[in-house]
């Protein structure tokens, strides 16, 4: 125990560790503001889903809500601030603590394998998922790293556990697998959705899909066609267009769903 460390500080450490490891595992970010008060006192809260555990100060609460969305929204991962509490100043650490990336791909032909093996080299936890077992192989797929799934389309949806750390990428061999992949992913809450294709072949799979009740705001979600405008040809080409989509959505503070730049 350090010093001036009371059991009770000890436990609200434990649990507040506890929260953390537990958003991790289930791929949930959270924000952590560590308050240095006037006095000395060290206070520890945890931001998830908007609310702080212990509660923070009200006088504070909201200002530094205001500076963690900030820092999120410009990509940062950690600042230090000092916020002026009627007169005083208080020093606030702020930290967000962001899950690997888990990329889910579905279809292992040429494309998905590439965007896997890539997708490796980036650091993510990658699942792909296809209903041939010669291409979900690892033969075409030797990395360990990268998890294999041999499924139909719609119930490999169900085993990928999608979740707001996730960003799905529908690189099937035909538009009918296109239609059962999205139809199976468009209302998870996976941070990013793409899908290749044609402007022609993207617009048949999304009229079938508003036809089945799904709405134009859903839809609006899914990045199609998929990449950022590169002139890509090759699947590794292709490949490093959707990647640097899915980095710039994530990480970039000034991506725009309207722009014009997005499709291989």
């Amino acid at each position: 125990m350090l010093p001036n460390q009371s059991n009770d500080d000890m436990a609200r450490a434990r649990d507040l560790l506890q929260l953390i490891l537990e958003k991790a595992s289930a791929a949930e970010p959270v924000s952590i503001a560590r308050v240095l008060e006037g006095d000395g006192k060290r206070q520890i809260a945890v931001l998830w889903r908007d609310e702080f555990k212990p509660p923070l100060d009200p006088a504070i609460e909201l200002i530094v809500k205001e500076k963690l969305s900030i820092l999120e929204s410009g990509g940062g991962v950690a600042d230090l601030t000092t916020i002026d509490v009627c007169g005083t100043p208080v020093r606030v650490a702020l930290e967000v603590v962001r899950p690997k990336l888990k990329l889910v791909i579905f279809g292992a032909g040429h494309v998905g394998q590439a965007v896997a093996l890539i997708g490796v080299m980036l650091g993510y936890r990658v699942l792909v998922i296809d209903d041939r077992k010669e291409f979900a192989s690892r033969k075409r797929l030797p990395d360990p790293r990268i998890e294999l799934l041999v499924s139909d389309f719609g119930e490999g949806a169900k085993q990928a556990n999608i979740t707001p750390g996730t960003a799905v990428v529908i690189v099937t061999r035909g538009h009918q697998s296109d239609e059962t992949c999205l139809k199976s992913v468009v209302r998870s809450r996976a941070s990013y959705l793409g899908m290749i294709g044609s402007r022609k072949r993207v617009l048949a799979v999304f009229k079938q899909l508003i036809a089945q009740g799904y709405s134009q705001d859903e839809l609006n979600r899914v990045r199609a066609p998929i990449g950022i405008k590169i002139g890509a040809r090759t699947p590794q080409e292709i490949a490093i267009a959707i990647l640097a989509e899915i980095i710039r959505d994530l990480n970039g503070p000034n991506s725009e769903r309207g722009e014009t730049t997005h499709g291989i």
